[in-house]
């Protein structure tokens, strides 16, 4: 697109880049400002849309508004353009927009379609155009998405088919997102599941942490380059691809946060976990740390994080109701407590874990009603490795039960009869985490001490058993080892226990729940007569209004005489009730007509 006659007669400027043919000049120091050579933007095509008009629909819908409009450059020769608006509004809902539906496509450079395509060099992953142009203004190897995951689809179930173009096997792809990923965890989220697909693809998988901007916001590549950046030092920040990588990292940068795990760490060891619902709420503990190192944030009474209950239960396995009871637990002990207050409708909640340090990051005495002084010897680790184990799921015999509110049995075929599925439990997976925290062995002693039981032989008697015939460790004397297999013969012990299953039934109740839940306006009530149990609103249920027979209303008339006889109120409408009007006036009906004859009497508003 060439300038205007109007664009042509403004005087030059004095400061920054003179304009280029198709850019504005507040587009060109835009531009500029990013580290983009004038060369990457021209090959691309970037050009000033200074009408409505001048934007490219591209088969679908983008917002006719002026601004910078990028080319997007797929392998495969397509071509579309994003939006990048010079006034998106007060609430956009993002700063750059595609065309509505259009696929999620990788962007790759024109210059570097042939290059990229050859093996050998590593291959940066980033999000947005104005990033992949100043990593090619550097001669680095860019693969560009529109979001950070937008590589992926079917919620990080697959990698795009735009992938397949470019080689995977044996290849070297580092992801370098903005700075913030130390701190959000969605951005974390995504860069989790694409490298874990890029690995399945038998990619080598590298990620780049950018340092925060100078001062302390987070900044992308562009900005990185921008601010004086140069390629060693980016080739210096890449290091292999683990999920712990950014959260010590992270950990690093702030050291009051890593005081805080540090000392949430040594609460979870010197706790005494009792029963069954001490290590169940255990573990729950152990996730919502894992959680707050993470992503968690600095609170005056310790750390705050924010987490959804659902995902939640399943982490740490145990059933929603076991969940409520289990925090009920960790605020009793004072390990922390939920913090709602002013949570948005259809958010996660949040709980702050209590972790007393001071503002200059030295770690003081947790809080809490079941303090602990003196935890020497106590491990202080929480990457563990064993996956959460369930507890024993008990035989179950089912009654036919009774209509409710009468003494009839119910007619409906009874369930089936389950019996008892043997689990390893949690006990024998805190066991496992010490070991694990350890070393991989250790004594039958420390193993008690960590777990606060008095003796050790209880343990050897009751729970190393079975784990030793699992092939899971070995106990030679008092010394207790892992197997060099002990995490897949762990799995195998959790497969024969029906536990995978059970976490599948699981995971498709929650999203069959959370799915009903966020479409719980789309769907239309029903209407129909109250009952219990019923779906819709209170406004839209009605009644029958069916008249009476003959003999409902000579039994209501006896129903009403019994009540005037004995007291307002003194007639129940059940079984206990017919049976009163049988000794009183000799009548005795039926279940299913006192139900018609109360219904009546609830559509007319004439129920005694």
């Amino acid at each position: 697109m060439n300038t205007t006659a109007r664009d042509r007669s403004r005087k030059p400027t004095t400061h920054g880049p003179p304009p280029r043919v198709g850019l504005s000049e507040a587009h060109c120091q835009h531009l500029a400002a990013s580290a983009i050579d004038p060369a990457v933007s021209e090959e691309r095509g970037t050009f000033t849309a200074r009408r409505g008009r001048d934007v490219p629909q591209d088969g679908g819908y983008l917002p006719r508004k002026p601004g910078l409009v990028f080319p997007v450059h797929a392998l495969d020769g397509e071509v579309f353009h994003r939006l990048r608006s010079d006034n998106p509004g007060r609430r956009p809902k993002s700063k750059y927009r595609q065309p509505k539906d259009h696929p999620n496509r990788l962007d790759v450079h024109p210059s570097q379609h042939e290059r990229i395509k050859t093996p050998g060099r590593m291959r940066y992953v980033t999000e947005g155009e104005k990033k992949v142009d100043a990593g090619v203004s550097r001669g680095l190897l860019m693969v560009g998405q529109s979001g950070v995951y937008n590589g992926q689809r079917d919620k990080g179930a697959a990698l795009i088919d735009d992938w397949k173009l470019l080689p995977l096997d044996g290849e070297e792809y580092s992801i370098c997102y903005d700075s913030d990923i130390e701190t959000n965890e969605h951005v974390q989220l995504a860069a989790d599941r694409l490298a874990r697909l890029l690995e399945a693809e038998g990619a080598r998988v590298f990620i780049t942490l950018l340092p925060p901007a100078p001062d302390g916001g987070k900044q992308g590549l562009d900005d990185f380059f921008a601010g004086g950046g140069t390629v060693k030092q980016l080739e210096l920040l890449a290091r292999p691809y683990s999920a712990s990588v950014v959260q010590r990292v992270r950990l690093t940068r702030d050291e009051r946060l890593r005081s805080a795990i540090d000392d949430l760490e040594r609460r979870f060891w010197s706790e005494e976990w009792k029963g069954m619902g001490g290590h169940s709420a255990r573990d729950v503990a152990l996730k919502l740390v894992e959680a707050a190192r993470r992503h968690g944030r600095i609170h005056p009474d310790g750390v705050r994080v924010v987490k959804a209950q659902g995902p939640l239960a399943l982490e740490a396995k145990v059933s929603s109701r076991t969940l409520w009871k289990s925090l009920n637990r960790l605020e009793e002990m004072g390990f922390g407590y939920r913090d709602n207050g002013g949570r948005k409708r259809d958010k996660a909640g949040a709980f702050v874990l209590r972790a007393k340090v001071s503002h200059y990051g030295e770690r003081t005495s947790s809080g809490g009603t079941n303090e602990r002084q003196g935890t020497e010897g106590v491990p202080g680790d929480l990457h563990l490795r064993a996956s959460r184990l369930m507890w024993s799921r008990p035989a179950f015999t089912p009654k036919r039960g009774t209509v409710a509110g009468t003494r009839r049995v119910r007619e409906s075929k009874a369930p089936e009869s389950r019996g008892r599925v043997e689990r390893l439990g949690k006990v024998r997976g805190a066991i496992l985490d010490v070991l694990d925290v350890a070393g991989g062995s250790a004594t039958l002693q420390e193993i008690a001490d960590a777990l606060h039981r008095k003796r050790a032989r209880d343990l050897r008697r009751r729970n190393l058993p079975w784990l030793e015939e699992a092939g899971i460790l070995a106990v030679e004397g008092e010394t207790v080892t892992l197997t060099e297999d002990w995490l897949e013969r762990l799995e195998e012990a959790r497969e024969a226990g029906g536990e995978m299953e059970a976490e599948e039934l699981a995971r498709k109740r929650y999203r069959d729940k959370s799915r009903a839940y966020h479409a719980r306006y789309a769907v239309e009530p029903d209407r129909h007569h109250a009952n219990a149990g019923a779906d819709g609103h209170l406004e839209d249920l009605s009644h029958p209004t069916r008249e009476l027979s003959e003999g409902e209303k000579r039994t209501l008339e006896s129903i009403r005489a019994f009540e005037r006889r004995f007291g307002p109120g003194s007639f129940k409408w059940s079984r206990a009730g017919a049976k009163e009007l049988f000794y009183t006036f000799d009548l005795w009906p039926e279940n299913e007509e006192l139900e018609r004859i109360r219904d009546h009497l609830d559509a007319t508003e004439e129920a005694a």
